[in-house]
């Protein structure tokens, strides 16, 4: 299972899943602060569904790279550490 996070196609599918997500962000009606429209309540939950996916891709690079013990753990690196801080406060 931890080799899915060598493969090509696996860095795809997560730009791919940061665009989709942005879209669905920039879709968001803010009118509607209190998310009572079923409109903004899908988006809602396809955010929800995005965040719990970009936690499974940080659990995935944790267990593939380490976490920081390491010289290439998965902290260690910059964008890595981003992407954590992100998914955390997701």
């Amino acid at each position: 299972m931890l080799k899915i996070y060598f493969y090509r196609w696996f860095d795809r599918l997560i730009m791919l899943a940061i665009v989709l997500n942005s879209i669905c962000l920039s879709l968001f009606d803010y009118t509607d602060r209190e998310v009572t429209s079923e409109y903004n309540l899908f988006l809602n939950w396809l955010g929800d569904g995005f965040t719990l996916f970009f936690l499974f891709e940080a659990l995935i690079k944790v267990f593939a790279m380490g976490f920081i013990i390491h010289k290439k753990a998965y902290l260690r690196d910059g964008w890595n550490f981003i992407d954590f801080l992100i998914v955390i406060f997701g």
